[in-house]
């Protein structure tokens, strides 16, 4: 399994490397926990999903600005 690291730069290496990590933990850990009602799991996944949630926001947001200066470049 592809353990997933919390955290990381905004490059889109590491939000592929995430991606991947998550769609694996999701097939195992996600599901083995759901199926077992374990409520602390769950918890420490929920709190990986927040994780994931949060960085792929704010590579969004990177991404956005430096197209955005380059539409803006474009355009002059």
């Amino acid at each position: 399994m592809i353990e997933y690291k919390i955290g990381g730069p905004l490059k889109q290496l590491t939000a592929v490397e995430k991606t991947r990590a998550l769609a694996d933990f999701l097939s195992t850990r996600l599901v083995r926990a759901l199926e077992g009602n374990d409520a602390v799991e769950l918890h420490y996944l929920l709190a990986t999903l927040d994780d994931y949630h949060g960085y792929l926001w704010r590579y969004y947001q990177h991404i956005e600005k430096t197209q955005a200066a380059r539409r803006e470049d474009a355009s002059d």
